[in-house]
């Protein structure tokens, strides 16, 4: 894949495809919530027909590589089961998937890590679901220790792709939020692997995240929507441009603004890798014996 811009492209709102296709995106990211009820979780009419017309690509007329999110609200994720998710995507016919999804918040750890054995168990059974897919890891987890745990668990599926979901992060704008999120982000990339963030259009951001393979964004369409444009790395008002147009030219703005730091990294020197470890491992052997028992 392409170190780019990944736009997210909503299934109940075409013109997103219009603004992805302007740019002549390689790569979109569609969404599972957009096909299924809201209240009930069951697949909608668009996945109707999705499925009527052969597929995502039929439906979208779209030849590039189009990636299924799992993300979504935690109401709806534990409404869900792994037949549930195989439906869809065999339905839709992505050419990749995300892992399922979960509720891992900061300083939750007790929850996050019952969250983290519920995903896990039906992340393995949805690959056997669903074998002819090779889907993105999702990375989740409320500290270090549950990173590197279920990154662990992940590649032994056989993965080497990995999302991780960095918008929550960000949402508040706290320095020390962002700082955790460089840090669990440190931990998972490396050498071997790729490294997709979700949820990421902070462009002054840009330098401090520029190790990762790419971004998946609906901002350019969200500061549209704030009646925002981006000049450089900054966000200023527009005036005499079109919802569509001013879109359209944000999503340009932030592949320039890519291309500008593709050769920098925060997180690199001399092509060594400045890893951040603060593991405790009296935590971690805690974990791994309490996922022996439960498992």
């Amino acid at each position: 894949m392409i170190k780019t811009i990944f736009p997210i492209v909503r299934l109940d709102y075409r013109k997103t495809l219009d603004i992805a296709r302007a740019v002549n995106s390689p790569v979109i990211v569609v969404r599972v919530q957009d096909v299924i009820s809201k209240k009930t979780g069951n697949p909608n009419y668009i996945f109707k027909n999705i499925k009527k017309l052969g597929g995502i690509h039929n439906f979208l007329d779209y030849n590039g590589i189009i990636i299924l999110s799992l993300i979504m609200r935690d109401d709806l994720i534990w409404k869900f089961s792994p037949k549930q998710y195989a439906e869809i995507i065999r339905g839709l016919k992505p050419d990749t998937y995300t892992t399922v999804d979960g509720a891992t918040y900061y300083k939750k750890e007790k929850q996050s890590f019952k969250e983290l054995l519920r995903l896990s168990k039906e992340t393995r059974e949805l690959l056997t679901l669903c074998p002819d897919i090779k889907p993105l890891g999702q990375v989740k987890g409320c500290n270090s220790t549950q990173i590197k745990l279920h990154l662990k668990f992940l590649k032994s599926l056989g993965i080497n792709h990995f999302i991780f979901h960095v918008g929550d992060f960000f949402r508040e704008g706290d320095e020390s939020m962002i700082q955790q999120a460089k840090h669990f982000c440190s931990l998972i990339k490396n050498k071997t692997n790729k490294l997709f963030l979700y949820g990421f259009g902070s462009q002054k951001r840009l330098i401090d995240f520029s190790f990762a393979d790419g971004y998946i964004t609906y901002s350019h369409v969200v500061t549209t929507k704030s009646g925002k444009h981006f000049i450089g790395k900054r966000k200023e008002k527009f005036n005499n441009k079109d919802f569509y147009q001013a879109s359209i030219d944000n999503l340009k703005q932030m592949i320039l603004n890519l291309k500008d730091i593709a050769k920098q990294t925060k997180l690199f020197s001399g092509g060594e890798c400045k890893w951040v470890e603060d593991m405790q491992e009296q935590e971690l052997q805690f974990i791994i014996q309490k996922q022996k028992v439960r498992m």
